[in-house]
């Protein structure tokens, strides 16, 4: 699965930027650990153009230990303390989904578009559905995501094959798996979405 979502974001970036990725700036709302920031490094951005914040302190500190040079800060994804136009790519993985409050993905929405450059984009990786198993997390559709961003253009692509059938399925064929996400997408629980600015 994440190889998949790899894939699909890797394709996304080479068909906006090409494939030199070094000069590109990226922001990550919502950076956890540092565990995306290291992979889109992987991809090729170099260090000192990563950027991520981070509500949770400790979190944020084990993202600047694991990122060495990267610009980390703590704060709120609503109130994004960088300049207007600042990153080729703001990127926000399972983020909105956590924030109950309508207003406050609104504001993070429109920090999220304020701080990309008009010839930037805005990456998203998140549930369509509601967790079974954890009642603060609200999948976002894609009619929310358009009005979220609105009036920047939406591309979607569905993803992940659903948490609990990946977990019965994957251990006994990983092959079974890949053909479930492919070729099943009411059993993908993710959509990533490209989200440009209007021309």
């Amino acid at each position: 699965m994440i190889q998949r979502r790899q894939r699909i974001l890797r394709a996304l970036l080479e068909e906006h930027f090409g494939y030199d990725l070094s000069g590109i700036k990226l922001l990550e709302a919502g950076c956890g650990n540092g565990q995306w920031l290291a992979e889109f490094q992987a991809f090729g951005i170099r260090v000192a153009n990563l950027a991520g914040i981070e509500l949770d302190r400790k979190r944020a500190d084990n993202a600047s230990s694991r990122i060495t040079g990267a610009d980390i800060r703590t704060g709120n994804a609503a109130e994004l303390p960088w300049d207007d136009d600042s990153f080729d790519i703001v990127f926000q993985s399972t983020v909105f989904t956590s924030i109950p409050d309508e207003e406050v993905r609104q504001k993070a929405a429109a920090e999220m578009m304020r701080v990309c450059r008009r010839d930037g984009l805005i990456l998203w990786y998140d549930f369509t559905y509601n967790s079974p198993s954890n009642p603060d997390v609200r999948g976002i559709g894609r009619g929310e995501i358009r009005a979220l961003f609105k009036p920047w253009n939406c591309k979607f692509h569905s993803v992940t094959l659903a948490p609990p059938v990946a977990r019965r399925v994957t251990p006994v064929s990983w092959l079974f798996s890949e053909i479930l996400e492919t070729f099943c997408p009411f059993l993908r629980t993710h959509v990533i979405a490209r989200i440009t600015p209007p021309s």
